[in-house]
């Protein structure tokens, strides 16, 4: 199998993969596309109800900082997971013909972000209505969504590189994306929390972003820089490492038993 594969037709298959998994995702359902939109509602709903009609968690302010941490680790729990599949997903094709095996996490979280767009739009729509009109900041929420999309697509890419060797990573994915999913901040500011807790906390690069967004959005902030420095260098990192483990274990996927 040549490895002539030139960048234009990289780009063009992950462009087309994610138009084609989007398509026919959209395809199987009566709703189509609607539901990209009405499973994260029914999913915020959820917790909405439990945590704020239910156990009455916090005061006023707890709804809109809950929503914005909600759907922020939404992103960031489908892009590392549906990406962390993706060369497992793709098994039979990588059986078939050799493609550079970043493509497949990168088409993955690609689909994961566009999906999450207009959830991300609802979100600011009702931000609109409780602050009464848009915030000077809110223009930072552009580049932090990029920062997020980069740090899960590292995240997916070491991911994908290991499990089709050890299946077994998928559930510790599974365990630890639950732990980090009640320490990043979504039900409580960590801001709050007294140290030494509190830099414990913000060493997770999520807590880090769901504390930016919220100042962005919400508190008319800009978010602290050495912070997100911090997430990017962490996401560079982690993405040399699983480029290394992908460009060496290249040949073997192809004979990996998923």
């Amino acid at each position: 199998m040549s490895k002539s594969f030139g960048m234009r037709k990289q780009l063009n298959l992950v462009f087309f993969k994610v138009y084609a998994e989007l398509k026919a995702e959209a395809s199987r359902s009566f709703l189509g596309v609607l539901w990209w939109l009405i499973e994260p509602v029914l999913y915020l709903g959820a917790f909405y109800v439990l945590f704020v009609l239910v156990l009455q968690h916090g005061g006023a302010d707890f709804v809109p900082g809950f929503l914005c941490g909600i759907v922020v680790w939404k992103l960031f729990d489908a892009g590392v997971k549906s990406g962390g599949n993706a060369l497992s997903a793709n098994a039979i094709l990588l059986q078939q013909v050799y493609v550079p095996k970043y493509i497949f996490p990168l088409s993955a979280v690609l689909g994961v972000a566009l999906r999450f767009l207009p959830v991300f739009v609802v979100l600011c729509f009702f931000l609109l209505f409780y602050m009464d009109g848009v915030v000077s900041t809110w223009l930072w929420s552009m580049p932090l969504i990029l920062l997020q999309f980069f740090l899960v697509f590292s995240l997916a890419v070491l991911v994908s590189s290991i499990i089709p060797f050890v299946p077994d990573l998928r559930v510790a994915i599974d365990n630890g994306m639950m732990f980090l999913f009640f320490i990043s901040g979504v039900f409580f500011d960590i801001s709050t929390v007294d140290e030494p807790v509190k830099s414990i906390l913000m060493l997770n690069p999520m807590a880090v972003m769901i504390s930016a967004y919220r100042d962005v959005l919400l508190l008319n902030n800009i978010p602290d820089f050495w912070s997100l420095a911090a997430v990017f260098a962490f996401s560079i990192s982690v993405l040399v490492v699983g480029l290394i483990f992908l460009n060496r274990w290249d040949r073997q996927y192809a004979k990996a038993r998923f």
